[in-house]
């Protein structure tokens, strides 16, 4: 312990440590950070137990295999200071002038729809702010009729962590004018110390996110209305603001705004933004890569009735027709399009209804027989139209969406929560694959807010891993915590236990169907996982399309 607290950081690991977090968050060190960079990476070093800056250099390269810790050094080196309506006079502009345009727009195209992205968010204060902002304009959005979204974004994981909590404690809760700490906090105490909590209609307008801006492509497929990206900018180095500025306008849509901080300016990007003052800007005529209008990006778009995204269609055939066999002949087969007779998940009844012999929904499933498809790891499908979505599942998990309004519903088939060493956007990584499948049914014309899950399979069924890492029940416990925090009900579930099951599912009935699976080990750890493994490493992220967060 001695030995680390003397830890001496050498001006030649000094540029070592500013080298990386430039590459890796596009954070300019000056000289004038040492002290800073010295004092927070020591308490790396003493977590770790190491005893020189240049053994914690080697062990982020070396030894740091899933990237945890070099997300740990990231977030101990970024400076996270913000408040609640902080330059207050870009939420009275929103209000006065960029809400009303907005609404003018809304009654020529008859969208109601507001996307607002607040970029390296923090804490939470400022998707906050916004989102009191927007409900001091529009009142209920239910009532009114607005589909508005805020996407809140930060490089850092614990800052996210703190705002999707959305309690603050009351010396920065004062910071908030009392009628809107009053109609939109709730005061608690924790011990002697008044705290405040956000309620839950601010929280269900904000998605926060951990997007990294150094991350090409960003994870989102949606345009915004506006972007707030302030006092971040001073971090970076005049290279990296330029291309900042310059995404900025690729996901902006026509005429949006983008709002900065107060020491921040766009002067190389005078062609591209109209600034109107107060360092707020506006996005040029034509200029950007969503300058088509929306409606008319829509109809290009057209429709997609069976919208499939997969992982790879090829060398798959032999893995499902190994599948089936493993289920047994009476199962789902994965080959023909056999009906198959199956007892329907009760949604009340709180579990999934099993696979019931020869009786049951047989004039269901031979009514959706023209029509069937079968899915495996890394692979989604999403449908408005009748049909049967069948998959294996042991450890991995089949999460099931549906849209009782819209009648459009999907699954997937994910493998692990994520790939902390890779951020490419894969199906196979259930961070993925829950907003692709999200995606998928949305595009089909579900809406987000109306969809109810059933979640399947996390069974304890790989032998030679099943004491020490319970992939099973971390998958299963990833797709909870995933769907409780997007506020999206899980009517019905069946995870865990020690067999693998199949699921059978109607999209457009919202009905699910099981049957237990054994001997599911050597499929999954010989066949399926190696499969999706090779899938995952080999496909570029363009492979698997983009997210839209909401």
């Amino acid at each position: 312990m001695t030995e680390i607290a003397h830890a001496e950081l050498t001006q030649k690991e000094f540029r070592m440590f500013c080298d990386l977090i430039y590459a890796e968050a596009g954070i300019s060190m000056s000289d004038a950070k040492y002290q800073l960079v010295a004092s927070r990476l020591r308490k790396r070093l003493r977590h770790l137990g190491l005893d020189s800056y240049s053994r914690y250099y080697e062990y982020l390269h070396k030894q740091d295999r899933s990237g945890e810790e070099r997300l740990k050094m990231i977030n101990s080196l970024t400076t996270n200071k913000t408040d609640f309506f902080r330059e207050r006079y870009h939420f009275d502009y929103l209000r006065s002038h960029v809400f009303p345009e907005l609404e003018q727009q809304a009654e020529a195209s008859g969208e109601r729809k507001i996307r607002i992205w607040s970029a390296a968010c923090s804490t939470g204060e400022e998707p906050y702010s916004l989102a009191m902002t927007v409900l001091e304009h529009f009142g209920s959005l239910q009532r009114s009729g607005w589909d508005i979204k805020i996407l809140a974004s930060d490089v850092d994981t614990d800052v996210i962590a703190h705002a999707t909590q959305g309690l603050y404690l009351e010396d920065k809760a004062c910071e908030i004018r009392p009628d809107l700490l009053a109609r939109y906090f709730i005061h608690t105490r924790e011990g002697s110390e008044s705290q405040y909590e956000a309620t839950a209609d601010l929280k269900q307008l904000i998605a926060f996110r951990r997007i990294n801006f150094m991350d090409s492509p960003w994870p989102v497929n949606t345009g915004f209305d506006v972007i707030f990206c302030r006092n971040v900018m001073i971090y970076f180095d005049e290279a990296t603001q330029d291309r900042l500025v310059a995404r900025f306008a690729d996901q902006l849509l026509p005429n949006a705004h983008l709002f900065i901080g107060h020491s921040e300016s766009i002067v190389r990007g005078s062609g591209v933004y109209k600034p109107l003052g107060k360092t707020i800007y506006r996005l040029n005529p034509g200029q950007g890569g969503r300058n088509v209008p929306r409606a008319q990006r829509q109809a290009d778009a057209g429709v997609d009735t069976g919208s499939h995204v997969s992982a790879s269609r090829a060398k798959v055939t032999g893995v499902k027709a190994i599948a089936a066999k493993a289920a047994g002949a009476k199962a789902i087969s994965y080959v023909s399009a056999r009906p198959v007779s199956a007892q329907p998940v009760s949604a009340a009844s709180g579990y999934a209804g099993r696979f019931a012999g020869q009786s049951g929904v047989a004039n269901t499933a031979r009514a959706t027989r023209e029509k069937n498809f079968s899915i495996i790891v890394g692979e989604i499908k999403a449908s408005g139209e009748p049909c049967r979505i069948s998959t294996v599942v042991g450890s991995c998990i089949a999460v099931c969406l549906f849209d009782a309004s819209a009648r459009i519903g999907g699954m997937n088939h994910f493998m692990l929560p994520a790939n902390r060493s890779d951020d490419r956007v894969c199906a196979s990584y259930g961070v993925h694959a829950m907003e692709l499948l999200i995606n998928e049914i949305m595009k089909l014309g579900g809406d987000r807010r109306k969809l109810v899950a059933k979640v399947f399979g996390g069974g304890n069924v790989l032998r030679s891993a099943s004491t020490t890492l319970d992939i099973g029940g971390r998958n299963a416990g990833f797709a909870l915590e995933f769907l409780e925090t997007d506020c999206i009900p899980v009517v019905s579930k069946d995870i865990g236990g020690r067999n693998g099951r199949q699921v059978q599912f109607l999209p457009h009935t919202g009905q699910a169907f099981i049957k237990p699976v054994e001997n599911m080990d050597e499929l999954e750890a010989q066949i399926i996982r190696p499969k999706a493994t090779e899938k995952a490493l080999s496909l570029p992220a363009e492979a698997y399309g983009s997210i839209e967060l909401f």
